[in-house]
This record gives C-alpha cells, structure tokens and sequence, in this order.
C-alpha cells in the first residue's frame, strides 16, 4: 500500500511540474522574429562586374519563354522579387516606378530596361499577373517593363547566389527575409551597382544608368555624362554623393591656369614698357 502512495505521489508532483512548465510556455508571449539585417549585406566590392546568366531562361506573363540573351541590349535594372509578398517587394516596385519619370537623361524602354524575376519557386504566371497589376502596369505594357519567373526553379538559388543575392523563407512569419535592392546591369549584363530602394533617389538611378552606359552613350547625352563625374558612389551610405577630389582637382586646374595667364599678361605689360621707355 505505501509503495502505491509513493508511486501516485510521484505521479502527481511530475503532472504538476509538466503542467506548469505548459502554463508557463503558453503564457509567454509570443517575441517577433528578429533578423539581423547584416545576414542580407552584399559585398558590393566582390560582386561587381559578375554576370547574370546570359544563357537563362525566363518566362513572361504570358507563359511565353524569354531567353535572357534576347532582351535589348541595353542597360538594365534588374529587381529580385516574389509575387505574393505584402510588404516590400510591392514597395520596392511602387517606389520604382514612382522614381523612373524622374530620370529625365535616359528614356525607359530606349536606352534601358527593367526587369523583375522572382526568387520563389512557387509562383506562378497568376501571381506574376497580381502582381503586374498591382504595379498599375496596363494590359498593353509600356515600353521596358518585363515581369518574369525563372522557366527553371531550380536556377534560382545558383543565379541569385552569383549576385550575393540572400534570402529564406521563414515558416514562423510566412515570408521571405530578403535584402530591398535593386541592381543595374551593363548592356552585357553584368552588374554595375547595387541600390538599396529605401535610400536611393530617382538622381542615384539615372547616374548608375550613365555609370552602366558609359562605353556606348550618344553625343547628346555627353553633358549628362560629364556631369555624372562629378558624383560618386559611397558605399557607406549606399548612394551617390559629390565627388570631392574631382572639385579640388578641377579648382587647383582653374588655379593654375588662370596663375599661368596672370602671369603671362605681367610678363607681356612689363615688356612692352620697356620697349616703350615707360
């Protein structure tokens, strides 16, 4: 009979601990999935000048196939997305197309694209269509918009790697952490910069495009060229800002030159004095 009690004791005190441990884990609460942004940092440095798959395939919105090969060969941004996500690859894309009218040196759809290809294996041409419309795109697409899917799933992870392009997808919060940046390709595909959306303006995107185009611009677009020297891109803050050394170097010319020309002027007033008598 003692031995029964001690076992029903023992019983009893582990129903209590386990009961309370469950107590106490259901009245935590929840925290937030916390992400460390510095997981989605691209070394801008190591990747630049990488190519993007020039024998990949894509698919258009309308299930047609589109050999990366074939798209113009122009500069291009690229903008790695998915097509059911809430957040922001929509504000990547609103925040895009907002700033493109804005870029006045370069016309969309003559002397660059843009091209959006979806990292997730799971959508479809129905979500790729949600999201077109989403972006306000109409049924006739405007000149330099190609929305895409990888007609090969499985290249996605192998292409977005060459570009140190990360992302997982979480369980818990039912997305995908991924970084908010857009890339701009040369006319040979290959990167030129990286932009993050949420600091760049619509200036720090028509001088990366100048950046990608510099080996073919047309002579009307010199002056835009030239200016763009004058800027540079920091990497720090993620963004062009005025190129100092170049304004030191270009006052200490001017300098220069007009010391040279002073001196000259001197050089000759002197003279002609003394062969005047003065």
């Amino acid at each position: 009979m003692g031995r029964r009690w001690l076992v029903a004791f023992a019983v009893l005190c582990v129903w209590m601990v386990s009961g309370a441990v469950d107590l106490q884990a259901f009245s935590k609460p929840t925290e937030h999935s916390e992400i460390d942004p510095g997981l989605f940092r691209i070394d801008e440095e190591k990747y630049l000048g990488v190519r993007f798959g020039n024998a990949l395939t894509l698919l258009d919105e309308t299930g047609d196939v589109l050999p990366f090969a074939d798209l113009p060969n122009r500069p291009m941004i690229l903008v790695p997305a998915y097509y059911t996500c809430d957040g922001s690859c929509f504000t990547v894309g609103g925040a895009l197309r907002g700033m493109l009218p804005e870029v006045k040196a370069l016309k969309l759809g003559e002397d660059y694209h843009v091209l959006f290809v979806s990292f997730d294996k799971n959508d479809t041409l129905e979500t790729l269509r949600g999201f077109v419309r989403y972006l306000g795109l109409p049924g006739e697409r405007p000149p330099g918009w190609h929305v895409t899917l990888f007609q090969d799933p499985e290249a996605i992870q192998q292409e977005m790697g060459r570009l140190g392009y990360k992302f997982f997808w979480s369980p818990r919060d039912k997305t995908f952490f991924h970084p908010t940046i857009i890339m701009v390709l040369t006319a040979e595909g290959r990167v030129a910069r990286y932009l993050n959306i949420t600091k760049a303006s619509a200036k720090d995107i028509e001088l990366a495009l100048l950046e990608a185009k510099s080996n073919q611009f047309r002579p009307s677009e010199t002056v835009d060229y030239l200016v763009s020297l004058c800027y540079s891109y920091n990497f720090k803050e993620g963004r062009y800002t005025v190129n100092i050394p170049v304004f030191v170097g270009l006052g200490s010319l001017l300098l220069g030159i007009g010391l040279l020309l002073g001196s000259l002027g001197i050089y000759r007033l002197f003279y002609r004095r003394k062969d005047t008598g003065q």
